[in-house]
């Protein structure tokens, strides 16, 4: 084997292993936004390229498709094994990646593919061996270059386009997202199939014979990408409908809660205005009583008036006649399930708080609470105070269990279904309004809920 043979061999050689890295990295990447930590993507990524590169230097009786297929389930694994949430997310991140590696490599391969045969076995240079070999690292380098230039464009469309990365991923959900990798890949499949076949048959590249046949698959793989992509953005626009109709019904849900709040608010004023206007009568009942020495019947009288005033008058006094009653409910459902309620709430007066978004706050967060509160003696507290513009509610409940962080700030929610962690959202909605914030923290086995109002 002359010195120019053997440079075309190791070159050909290190152009695939080049390739084989920058997918292993280029699968870390696309993965590193749904794992919990950086080390658990560069593992992904670790775990692809060894597994490709032992396969590619110890050749084995497997095909290129397997020999991938391998890899990627390896990659799955090692994801799985670090984190068993969101199992059916993680099948995407495969597939997908799996279906855009062979579409954007195939790209590049169309593409240098006309180069390589324009400029290095043209017939001008025929016969200049180094001048060949020259040009073929060109194109080498020249391939690598556009792998890395297709797959970072496809791998940071898609992730782009999915925004909600922490959201469970159902079985429906997986299927209609994964259809346009499956139909890119199997198209792939179709292609070179007939490609080998057709050389195989006259030894002849079917390329070189019909040279749109190139043309048209480089169309086909670009396609299948725009399809993942679309799909996925699709999708992601679907969730955040979902999310605003979920919101609205649940504002809706909030008007319904503040009339009938209203209603109450409206019903006590009632009778506390029934009471006054026969308090004048209560009055001379008991002075007819007194004068006449009736004294065991002015007590019994005066029992009376005193347990019928208990009952209009609200165990919660806050300053504001909603919130009384909303902190009144929860104190009765609380009573309820034996769960110890303690409020310590000020309404802030004179201020631009209005008591509508302060209830939004408030039912969100001890509904929460009266969901989540667990173990011996179970409490739940409500405090707030207020300096100078700034306006502070603390809620406490006793909660054995852990809160479970990912990307975010806020735990990811146990909840499933239509209001799929609704509340906190809502409650850092309004806040936010008020140019404020809410932290949620676990200290031993309570969770302390803080949320930050400017209300001047």
């Amino acid at each position: 084997m002359s010195l120019v043979e053997r440079c075309w061999m190791i070159t050909s050689k290190f152009s695939v292993i080049a390739i084989l890295i920058i997918t292993g990295i280029c699968f870390g990447v696309f993965v590193y936004p749904y794992m919990k930590k950086k080390r658990e993507a560069a593992l992904v990524s670790i775990v692809y390229i060894g597994i490709m590169s032992v396969l590619y230097l110890i050749p084995q009786q497997i095909g290129n498709f397997s020999a991938y297929m391998l890899g990627v389930v390896a990659a799955f694994l090692v994801m799985y094994v670090q984190d068993r949430r969101n199992i059916y997310q993680k099948i995407f991140l495969a597939v997908t990646f799996f279906s855009i590696r062979w579409l954007a490599v195939a790209m590049a391969g169309r593409m240098d593919d006309f180069i390589t045969k324009a400029l290095v076995f043209g017939n001008t240079i025929a016969g200049r061996q180094w001048l060949q070999y020259v040009l073929y690292a060109g194109t080498r380098i020249l391939d690598i270059v556009l792998c890395i230039v297709f797959l970072a464009v496809a791998i940071g469309l898609i992730n782009k386009a999915y925004v909600y990365k922490n959201d469970e991923m159902s079985v429906k959900e997986l299927v209609m997202l994964i259809i346009p990798s499956l139909v890119g890949v199997t198209g792939y499949g179709i292609l070179q199939y007939y490609l080998n076949i057709y050389e195989k048959d006259t030894g002849k590249s079917l390329t070189d014979t019909y040279g749109f046949y190139g043309a048209l698959s480089f169309v086909h793989y670009f396609i299948s990408i725009i399809a993942i992509l679309v799909m996925t953005t699709m999708f992601q626009n679907w969730k955040v409908a979902q999310e605003e109709q979920t919101g609205q019904e649940l504002v809706l849900n909030q008007v319904s809660d503040m009339k009938k709040h209203i209603g109450e608010v409206e019903k006590l004023y009632q009778d506390i205005r029934s009471l006054r206007h026969d308090m004048g009568n209560h009055i001379q009942m008991l002075e007819h009583l007194v004068a006449e020495n009736h004294m065991d019947d002015a007590a019994e009288y005066m029992e009376h008036l005193k347990k019928e005033w208990n009952e209009i008058s609200p165990e919660i006094k806050t300053g504001s006649p909603v919130i009384d009653v909303i902190l009144m409910e929860k104190l009765r459902e609380a009573k309820e399930k034996q769960i110890r309620f303690i409020s310590d709430f000020h309404y802030p007066g004179d201020t631009k708080l209005n008591a509508f978004d302060l209830s939004v706050i408030l039912n969100n967060a001890l509904n929460n609470c009266m969901e989540n509160v667990s173990g011996e003696n179970p409490y739940i507290s409500l405090s707030s105070f207020r300096k100078n513009s700034i306006f502070m509610i603390t809620i406490k409940n006793r909660y054995e269990g852990e809160l479970n962080y990912k990307d975010s700030d806020l735990p990811e929610t146990t909840k499933f279904g239509k209001e799929h962690g609704i509340g906190l959202h809502n409650i850092r909605r309004v806040a936010r309004m008020y140019m404020g914030d809410i932290s949620l923290e676990q200290e031993n086995q309570e969770v302390v809920l803080s949320i930050m109002l400017q209300v001047e």
